[in-house]
């Protein structure tokens, strides 16, 4: 009885738990399965195809040279491939991402316009931020917004991370020319086979050519400076630019044919006490409506009141600058986080946190407005210089979404990260499109011109590009004036090199032309 009574216990042991389920490798998984089947497809061949060429094409036109016509050019095939590969004649292409090619556009065509290096960065890192968030719109993502933490995590885990593990994705792409007989399919491989052939053959012909004909190796050498072609760097771009593009053929083929769960991140917000809250504002507000009483006595009371200080009024201008925009900037940063984190009844803001809001917010506003005349007061003693025009574009779109936050204040359903966004992309569009330094150029020229005995404004003609060649016209008169420091002869044969080592292919910007004449011009 005892021996029968142990053997249903131990059948029972064998028996594995409720919640466990055995081992199934990822590629043998019937979603993985059924990802690769839409892979193997005409669409997904031609996308890692398309995906390898542009990353090629990107280290050759951009990455390894300063570019101008070609950002426009290269981005405009860029979308024409993404938009073929996404559009499909049963579902629309998603409304914002193709919106926000608009801001994009702009911003590519102003490389072509002019070579302006010191807002650059500010372009490309706005650039890569809209076509990010693009992809992820076109992949038919639910996200929060297009600016917020759902957006910010779902670019991270599906354009950086996931690629990894779908990197045989585009390799698998390539099957569909097993599967397919058609004689269309078979002579565009047999044509793709017959140019991998031939480069290597070509190549050794070329040389020998080179070396048989001189005038032939003449006419090479021209063409190949013309386009800048370095074949050292060919090989180093084919090197960076095939496994490139095959993470991102691994990323675009994840965006469309994986399938992913519809889930949205819920956004940080809602979970701190409004008691809290209101008393750090409180106190916070008390400083700062002290100090903007300090600047409108001082600042805005006029010079009088600046000179009782015992300093010029130049000298107030540039003390405490840089700390009051830095004040200012924590302050749009506490006013942010305020009405994000406060719990709200009702999606509400109490009325308390509200007004401390709306008074932390004008403060800000005074403080920006303090700021930006102290900043033309320097400049009108000192000259423009980049850094100067750029916070003077901080300020002004600084300025901008606080306007937004007051009014959340009082319009709840006002989507504030929305604005803020739109506002930034917009400054973007606008510092990229305007050439400030042909603007700081003409501004210090002329002040100089006006003033001579103040030579420093010319200082900066130093640091900027040939864009502003141009205006160095109007000193050729004075370029012997024994007051400026300024060496002009090598000034001019800066620009001069500056121009020339661009390439003439991918780097033509619109301004390289008066540039040329100008600079050719000078003696």
């Amino acid at each position: 009885m005892e021996n029968n009574d142990l053997i249903p216990e131990a059948k029972a042991s064998t028996q594995p738990p409720p919640y466990y389920a055995s081992y199934v490798p990822r590629n043998k998984k019937p979603e993985y399965l059924e990802f690769k089947s839409r892979v193997t497809s005409f669409k997904g061949l031609i996308i890692s195809v398309l995906s390898i060429m542009l990353c090629i094409l990107f280290f050759e036109t951009i990455f390894f040279q300063s570019p101008g016509i070609a950002v426009p050019i290269y981005l405009a095939a860029f979308y024409c491939s993404i938009y073929y590969f996404f559009r499909e004649n049963d579902t629309p292409l998603n409304k914002a991402a193709v919106l926000l090619t608009i801001p994009a556009m702009l911003m590519a065509v102003s490389f072509f316009i002019h070579y302006t290096p010191s807002t650059r960065w500010i372009t490309w890192l706005t650039l890569m931020g809209i076509i990010c968030i693009q992809l992820i719109l076109l992949g038919n993502y639910q996200i929060n917004g297009l600016f917020s933490l759902d957006a910010f995590v779902k670019v991270i885990s599906n354009l950086f991370a996931k690629p990894f593990t779908n990197l045989a994705m585009p390799f698998y792409s390539f099957g569909i020319l097993k599967n397919r007989k058609s004689e269309t399919t078979k002579n565009v491989l047999y044509a793709l086979i017959g140019i991998v052939v031939a480069i290597p053959v070509a190549a050794i012909l070329m040389a020998l050519f080179v070396q048989a004909d001189a005038v032939f190796a003449a006419s090479v050498k021209a063409f190949k400076n013309f386009i800048g072609l370095d074949f050292d760097r060919l090989t180093l771009e084919l090197f960076l630019g095939i496994p490139s593009g095959v993470f991102l053929g691994a990323a675009l083929l994840g965006l469309k044919y994986e399938k992913h769960k519809d889930k949205t991140i819920k956004n940080v917000g809602s979970c701190i006490e409004s008691v809290i809250i209101g008393t750090f504002l409180t106190i916070i507000n008390i400083f700062l409506i002290a100090f903007v009483g300090f600047q409108f006595m001082y600042l805005f009371g006029g010079l009088d009141n600046i000179k009782t200080s015992g300093i010029s009024y130049a000298e107030y201008a540039r003390r405490g600058f840089f700390e009051l925009c830095t004040a200012s900037a924590i302050i749009f940063a506490i006013a942010f986080f305020v009405i994000v984190m406060t719990k709200k009844k009702n999606a509400k803001l109490s009325i308390w946190i509200s007004l401390e809001t709306v008074i932390l917010c004008a403060g800000d506003g005074v403080l920006l407005i303090s700021a930006v005349k102290r900043m033309f007061m320097y400049i009108s003693a000192y000259g423009l210089s980049i850094r100067r025009v750029l916070t003077l574009w901080l300020m002004a779109v600084i300025g901008l979404c606080l306007l937004w936050m007051i009014i959340k204040c009082f319009k709840i359903r006002f989507a504030v990260t929305k604005w803020i966004g739109v506002t930034v992309i917009i400054g973007v569009c606008i510092l990229s499109l305007t050439n400030i330094e042909k603007i700081i150029a003409e501004y210090n020229i002329d002040s100089y011109l006006k003033n001579p005995d103040e030579p420093s404004v010319v200082f900066y003609l130093n640091k900027l590009s040939y864009t502003a060649a141009p205006q160095l016209e109007k000193l050729w008169d004075l370029s012997a004036h024994q007051k400026t420091e300024i060496n002009f002869n090598e000034l001019v044969e800066n620009k001069k090199i500056q121009l020339s080592a661009r390439n003439k292919l991918y780097g033509f910007t619109l301004d390289s032309i008066e540039a040329s004449k100008i600079l050719n011009k000078s003696k």
